[in-house]
């Protein structure tokens, strides 16, 4: 049988020895090595190739990676990370190409599968494990509500303000999600902060239910905010909007909300340490 390869681009060299073989790579860097044989013709081999979109010869952190075959064309590639999660791309060039349509995260293991088909009808599969160094830049960010699991008041924001410029805001948003047990719905809203910070807000669509649970999650772990700045790690957060004032003399300030019946009494975040319900701001008597 011939083998088919994941072999570096440019000029020829030894074959590798090793079968599926993980290769340690550079800062921000991929490379490839041996995969196993197909079981196609001694006469009739396909040769799979890894390297970046952009032509070189490595794939760094923030490239597109791009895999190629010569002698014959992929029917399928898979291009998982270490949690299970898939590099979405697709197939061109008649099937000598597949591109992913998704970024390269730094410091995360990549297993590659590519199923070839050889131009006398032979098939066969490729299979390789790649790693990425550690990202040079990063960037993390600070959540309002910052404590899990608390009690907020009906008027309280959502935030998520970064330590870093994000040029990239829709990479960013299209890995955040809020869920309530109520389907509220919203949206982000991005702004600056009084000390020039990104920040980026949900907004409910309308005023919250008090009672409600809310969940954030922002799956952010290999997310490159732009000018390669990646996120390492991911975010939750829950929290619950506030149901009633313990105080029976603030009628002035907490807004009557009816929650069945009878009538329940909203915290307003303008009440404090006279008031007994948790995550109320300092009470201000006048």
């Amino acid at each position: 049988m011939s083998p088919s390869l994941f072999a570096r681009r440019g000029p020829s060299r030894p074959p590798c020895v090793a079968l599926a073989m993980m290769t340690a790579v550079g800062v921000g860097t991929l490379s490839a090595c041996a995969g196993f044989s197909a079981p196609a013709p001694v006469s009739d081999p396909v040769k799979v190739a890894l390297g970046a979109a952009g032509g070189t010869r490595t794939v760094q952190a923030g490239d597109k990676l791009e895999v190629t075959a010569e002698g014959g064309v992929l029917t399928e590639v898979t291009v998982t990370d270490a949690r299970g999660r898939r590099l979405p791309g697709g197939l061109g060039g008649g099937g000598t190409v597949w591109t992913s349509s998704a970024k390269i995260a730094p410091a995360t293991k990549y297993s590659v599968v590519a199923r070839t088909k050889s131009a006398r009808g032979g098939v066969g599969a490729a299979k390789e494990s790649l790693t990425t160094a550690k990202a040079a830049r990063l960037n993390t960010l600070v959540l309002d509500p910052g404590v899990q699991d608390t009690v907020v008041a009906v008027d309280r924001l959502l935030t998520l303000t970064f330590d870093r410029p994000v040029t990239d805001r829709a990479a960013v948003e299209r890995r955040l999600s809020v869920t309530t047990d109520g389907r509220t719905t919203g949206s982000w809203d991005w702004a600056k902060d009084r000390n020039g910070m990104d920040q980026v807000t949900w907004r409910a669509a309308q005023r919250w239910k008090p009672g409600t649970a809310v969940t954030l999650r922002a799956e952010l772990d290999g997310v490159d905010s732009g000018g390669g700045r990646y996120f390492t790690g991911d975010y939750d957060l829950n929290f619950t909007i506030s149901r009633s004032c313990t105080d029976s003399d603030m009628g002035r300030v907490c807004g009557k909300v009816h929650v069945g019946d009878p009538a329940g009494v909203t915290a307003s975040s303008v009440r404090g340490k006279d008031d007994h319900t948790n995550g109320i701001g300092d009470w201000n008597d006048g």
